[in-house]
This record gives C-alpha cells, structure tokens and sequence, in this order.
C-alpha cells in the first residue's frame, strides 16, 4: 500500500477547529469530505504522474523502446494506474500527541505494487512469443538484469516494434551487458517512479484536505 502519513503541527492550518471534540465534528464527515476532495486529489495524482520523466520516456522516449512498446499500450497502462489511485482514495485521522493538532492518514491506493506490476495491460508477448512483463520490470525490478541473454542495440534498421531504432537482440558471444531497465527510471517497491512522482505533491493534497476539514467542522 501506498500512504502518505502526514502529521500536522502548525494550529494555525486547524485554527478555527482545533478543539476537545475535533474527532467527532470531523470524523463522521470523513465520507462526505473524502467525496468532495476526491476530483482534486485525483487531478494532482494524474498531473504528478503524466508529468513524470519515466511516463514521458514509456510514451516517446527511450524505454518505449528498450521495452518495446506499441500503439496505445504505454498511454492505457498509464490511465490503468492513474484510476487505481484516483478511484480508491480512503481517509483516516486520529487526535494527536504532543505538540500536534492531528494525524491523517491518506491512502490514495489500497492495492500494493505487485497488483499494479501485473495490470494486463503492462505485459504483452514479443515476436518470438517470449513474455515481456515490462511494467512489472519497470516498477519492481530495480536494476537487477531481467533478460540474461539479450541486449539491446541501439541501430536497428527498418521497422521496429516500437517506432524508434532500437531492437532486442541475443548476447550471443559479444561482450554486452544483459537487458536490465535504465537506472534512471529504475524502481522497487518502495521506490519506484510512481512513488516519486507523488512524493513532491504530498503538500499539495493535505493542503486540500485541510481546506475541506474547515469548511466541514
């Protein structure tokens, strides 16, 4: 799961709804403010992530081709994932401690990584029908080699799967390094260029949030 734990310590952002019984104003209203936010929130997530180098390099870039996407696939993979997050968005807040006016807990996407890597969508088989599960190498993979005896080259001629001028080829006897996703793109679990490009927008969305829990007390 994907949470973005946010602790909020200036009264100033809760001053008008600070107060001994602020769980039971705001807590029976978590639906209704989850609901209103819901647009923006998803707005941020799909901006945050379209704008990221990593979709722009899946959609005309450089791992268009290393993993050879065609047609629509790298765009629809894109939209699978920005409506995992936009339409599972779950709210949670809890009185805080010392110093801190409250806790709230956003989970903008209840399902973990490895559901994601395996979208239907971010697989498809090659010309010689061998699996490329290229989201799942993407996102999981880190810069772990995941095809031994391939690499890529990088002057192909002719028509290419993807578009562009680079092919997948076999190692053979050449001294080349085996297929493995571009370590500027690379991600794991726990960081991957999802997590990235949502990491820088986490400010954003508890502003939103916060607005909503005023209006709401």
């Amino acid at each position: 799961m994907l949470y973005v734990d946010l602790k909020i310590t200036d009264p100033k952002v809760f001053s008008n709804i600070i107060s001994s019984d602020f769980n039971k104003k705001v807590g029976g209203n978590l639906p209704k403010i989850a609901s209103k936010v819901k647009p923006q929130v998803s707005k941020i997530i799909s901006d945050a992530l379209y704008s990221s180098p990593t979709t722009q390099s899946l959609l005309s870039g450089s791992l268009r081709d290393d993993f050879g996407l065609y047609g629509n696939v790298a765009n629809i993979t894109i939209n699978n994932i920005i409506k995992h997050f936009s339409e599972n968005i779950e709210l949670n807040i809890k009185s805080g401690g010392k110093n801190m006016a409250a806790v709230i807990l956003i989970d903008v996407m209840p399902s973990n990584f490895e559901t994601v890597a395996k979208l239907p969508v971010g697989y498809f088989l090659s010309s010689k029908q061998r699996p490329v599960p290229w989201l799942d190498w993407l996102i999981t993979k880190g810069t772990q080699v995941v095809v031994g005896d391939f690499w890529m080259y990088d002057n192909a001629k002719g028509r290419t799967r993807s578009g562009g001028n680079k092919v997948m080829i076999p190692i053979g006897r050449k001294a080349k390094e085996p297929f493995r996703v571009d370590p500027s793109h690379a991600g794991t679990i726990d960081d991957n260029f999802i997590t990235r490009a949502l990491d820088p927008v986490a400010d954003d969305i508890i502003r939103i949030i916060a607005a909503e829990f005023i209006r709401s007390a």
